[in-house]
């Protein structure tokens, strides 16, 4: 939603068999987690919060934003006023927010509705503190990339919301006078030709500017799709196979050559490219509505295309909202939030939120924007979901797996090594 946060990775994993590994990765997260895996237990089922039929409290953190908060409120008075229904609100800062929500949720001093990456519905559904929303949700309203999303082990607890998908965006200024067609970069060997033409045509610009800080590696699932790597099949983690080392063993070329940079994340590589300095990146379609308000140059809005991906797959962004009681006030909220055009077109002009229902992409006020209207033909048809969310904790298998990333790049580890150190540890969280 906020798009500073697109691709963040969300607070700590709850109550997981600990890994060696993983434990030492834990260590450093402070007390407030080793507190929530205490509360947490073992619990697998949603609590049994009752709600009521006219007042509910909608969670986001969002609302603590000057500009998009009070326009998201407004939003909230008028879904109360039209239902009779009473709205309070709550926020979180977003790198605490996982943390707060739990431990809130499980104190029964959360109720109502959230707004969540979905990185975190697992921890959520695991920790007990969920309702499933199979009630209010109507599958022919969403594609089938959507209809995967919002679901852990077979329970939908995830209301669509927002729901797009992370693509490569391209400056066609910079590609044009490097001979680069954005169209044509289909394998990996072509796209490694297209960077060091671009590294030929500017050396001051870095070619491709993927998020490589340990805190931020998802960018190199799409990779590892493309090399022919599964990431995980059923219960099996396949981490180690060729796909996954070839892919890694690229970057770390890519990295090599500096066509690539080490150690950056999401608002670095949107800078970069805001300011000129980097030819292609990944981002959600709300990079049309940051990057130009960073930019020195005033035209780069029209120079912004969607780049073809080697492999063709991008992967899943989905910010679902969840219910945390059973109430009829809660329920109509987030059918309200995730289904009403008015909302949603509210919730696309305040922050560039692309909706999840599949008639709403086909809107005016998206369709008048024709980078959003590129991006939904090119881009989001291509959506996947990333592999890790069908862990207990999604943010601790994402977290092993960029340490065991960031561990080849950095050369501590072959990427071999590092592949097969992060299938033993994700095996292990997995089957958790």
């Amino acid at each position: 939603m906020n798009s500073s946060h697109l691709n963040q990775t969300p607070a700590s994993p709850l109550q997981m068999p600990l890994s060696r590994r993983s434990l030492l990765g834990l260590i450093g997260l402070g007390a407030a987690t080793a507190g929530m895996m205490t509360l947490t237990g073992c619990s697998s089922g949603g609590s049994s919060a009752a709600g009521s039929d006219t007042e509910t409290q909608f969670t986001s953190w969002i609302l603590g934003d000057d500009k998009q908060g009070p326009q998201i409120k407004q939003l909230l008075d008028s879904f109360g006023q039209s239902k009779s229904v009473t709205v309070s609100t709550n926020t979180y800062p977003y790198q605490q927010y996982m943390d707060q929500i739990v431990l809130k949720a499980r104190n029964r001093d959360i109720t109502g509705v959230a707004h969540i990456d979905e990185e975190w519905l697992s921890t959520l559904a695991t920790a007990g503190v969920l309702q499933s929303v199979d009630g209010i949700f109507d599958s022919s309203k969403y594609s089938s990339a959507v209809n995967d999303s919002g679901v852990y082990k077979g329970t939908r607890y995830g209301m669509p919301w927002a729901y797009s998908a992370i693509g490569l965006v391209g400056n066609s200024e910079v590609l044009k006078e490097a001979g680069v067609d954005p169209n044509a970069l289909t394998t990996p060997e072509g796209f490694l030709d297209a960077l060091r033409a671009i590294k030929r045509a500017d050396s001051s610009i870095v070619p491709y500017a993927p998020c490589t800080n340990v805190k931020q590696v998802k960018d190199i699932i799409p990779w590892m799709w493309a090399f022919g790597s599964s990431i995980v099949d059923g219960d099996q983690v396949t981490l180690g196979d060729d796909g996954s080392v070839k892919a890694l063993d690229f970057w770390k070329q890519l990295l090599d050559e500096g066509l690539i940079q080490a150690g950056t994340l999401r608002e670095e590589t949107r800078t970069l490219f805001a300011q000129g300095k980097a030819a292609i990146y990944d981002d959600a379609p709300q990079a049309i509505g940051v990057i130009p308000k960073q930019s020195p140059d005033s035209g780069i809005a029209d120079k912004m295309v969607p780049v073809a991906r080697p492999g063709g797959d991008s992967l899943s962004w989905s910010q679902p909202v969840v219910l945390f009681d059973t109430g009829k006030a809660s329920s109509q909220l987030a059918e309200f939030l995730s289904t009403d055009d008015g909302a949603l077109q509210t919730a696309f002009e305040v922050s560039g939120q692309p909706p999840a229902l599949e008639n709403a992409t086909q809107q005016p006020w998206i369709a008048q924007s024709a980078f959003y209207q590129r991006w939904n033909q090119e881009t989001l048809p291509h959506a996947r979901r990333n592999p890790l969310w069908a862990f207990p904790s999604a943010s601790a298998a994402q977290t092993r797996l960029n340490e065991e990333v960031e561990a080849a790049l950095s050369g501590a580890k072959s990427a071999s090594a590092a592949m097969a150190t992060a299938k033993d540890d994700l095996q292990g969280l997995l089957q958790g």
